[in-house]
């Protein structure tokens, strides 16, 4: 699983936005490509902001990962199970 920089994507995106808003266009056809690409732009970049960054602990999850895809220990899963299900939780809380 590979995670991005949100901050790092926005500035991608509204440095593509600002390059592209000073391209000129030669007729009424290239300003409709250039508008509907702007909004685009606007359309990624409020869809990004709704989404939620929240910090964690890579190695970890990882590891519970691994173990997940081998567990033969039904405590060892139901420990997995309740620390995913914890995890939502503290979503939903905004924490």
């Amino acid at each position: 699983m590979a995670l991005i920089d949100k901050d790092a994507l926005v500035a991608r995106i509204e440095n593509l936005e600002n390059t592209y808003k000073k391209c000129p266009t030669r007729n009424s056809y290239e300003e409709g490509l250039k508008e509907g690409r702007l909004i685009g732009y606007k359309d990624a970049l409020h869809k990004i902001n709704t989404l939620e960054v929240k910090e964690v602990d890579l190695d970890f999850e990882q590891e519970l990962y691994k173990a997940f895809g081998q567990v033969k220990d039904f405590t060892l899963g139901m420990r997995i199970a309740k620390h995913f299900f914890e995890l939502g939780l503290k979503a939903q809380k905004g924490e």
